[in-house]
């Protein structure tokens, strides 16, 4: 058994196992930057990851000499350096991996020389990304002190609310800002709500310290009637992906000879308009062509071109049919604040407020 251990190729094998933490941490380090994280146990998620820390420092220390586990030795803090940065206080979940890495940044089979020269570079990078996270979120850092008053979800679940309080040099202001639910990563301890896709749908000045927040579940049909209510010429922009769902063109462009053309967004985006000497000269060019998409205002005066924007489509134009292609539900949420509908889950769909691809961030 002794020799089976001691095998160089049963610690080769062995080793394999190492990347798997290190794709932990990274995709640690990846939530990190898009969502923000809650405990709902912070005593048995620490026990659970520090069980697996534990697993995986004897499996290391055992690998230690193989160049795999060398290499993975180095990636853990690194990767780490991210949540600590933006889960800054939970140590619960941060103390684990953190400690383990450190431990093999000591005990690894790198020569002192390698140790010396990572641990410097790893010091390093914490000093200056820790000084430019904190000197960044400082210069960014609003003046005014904001509360967080009261906060809640959606009948459905769905959505979640915020509500805060701020007081400036002036009147102060009250903020009600709705995210999204559907998007967050939920676990038995620990959940991962999605950040940068807030959307704000009350900003009331002054502060209004008398807030009534209610959620109630209405259909598709009266949400459309309301806004026929206040008018049947509302409009809605839709994105170049949905007008291709509903198969619509989505620019119409109108020539100098007054001949009009109606595309999809990938002919458009490509479509090239050939200049004349006189144009090139004006638009201070030298391309014997030029892409109709890029065309400002004095580009589309010069040449006579007009484009008009199709994807701007009023709401009593959308029939039934094309609400399903676009995926709105039959019904949903619906938030009142003091007895003003301020949020709608069909708009909130139908304009893709909380669309991933339109996720920011979450640096600052």
């Amino acid at each position: 058994m002794k020799s089976f251990f001691g095998n160089v190729w049963t610690k080769r094998a062995v080793s394999l196992l190492c990347p798997v933490y290190v794709l932990f941490v990274g995709v640690f380090a990846y939530l990190s930057i898009y969502y923000d994280m809650v405990l709902k146990d912070p005593k048995q998620c620490c026990l659970l990851l520090s069980l697996i820390s534990v697993i995986a420092l004897i499996i290391m220390l055992y690998t230690r000499d193989t160049l795999l586990t060398k290499l993975c030795s180095i990636l853990i803090l690194p990767g780490m350096l991210l949540p600590i940065l933006f889960y800054f206080g939970q140590w619960w979940v941060l103390v684990p991996p953190f400690v383990l890495g450190l431990i093999m940044l000591f005990f690894s089979g790198m020569s002192e020389t390698g140790k010396t020269i990572w641990g410097t570079v790893i010091l390093l990078l914490y000093l200056i990304g820790s000084l430019v996270y904190f000197v960044v979120t400082s210069l960014f850092a609003p003046s005014t002190v904001a509360t967080v008053v009261e906060t809640g979800t959606s009948k459905s679940g769905m959505y979640r609310y915020t509500v805060t309080q701020t007081m400036d040099s002036s009147s102060g202001s009250t903020k009600v800002t709705v995210e999204s639910n559907e998007l967050n990563r939920d676990y038995d301890l620990v959940q991962f709500q999605v950040k940068g896709l807030s959307r704000d749908v009350v900003v009331e000045r002054p502060l209004n310290e008398q807030v009534e927040i209610k959620w109630d579940t209405a259909t598709r049909d009266e949400i459309m009637q309301e806004i026929k209510a206040i008018s049947k010429d509302v409009t809605v922009d839709l994105s170049d992906a949905q007008m291709k769902i509903l198969g619509r063109d989505s620019y119409k462009v109108t020539y100098p000879n007054g001949e009009e053309v109606t595309m999809g967004p990938e002919a458009f985006h490509a479509l090239m308009y050939p200049l004349t000497e006189e144009d090139r000269e004006v638009l201070h060019m030298d391309e014997p062509e030029m892409h109709v998409d890029e065309m400002g205002e004095r580009s589309f005066k010069q040449l006579g071109i007009q484009v008009d924007d199709l994807r701007k489509v009023k709401f009593s134009e959308l029939t039934n049919e094309d609400l399903d292609k676009l995926g709105i539900p039959q019904e949903g949420d619906v938030m009142t604040y003091n007895g003003k509908v301020v949020f709608r889950y069909y708009i909130a769909v139908l304009e893709q407020y909380f669309d991933i691809s339109k996720q920011d961030l979450g640096f600052f």
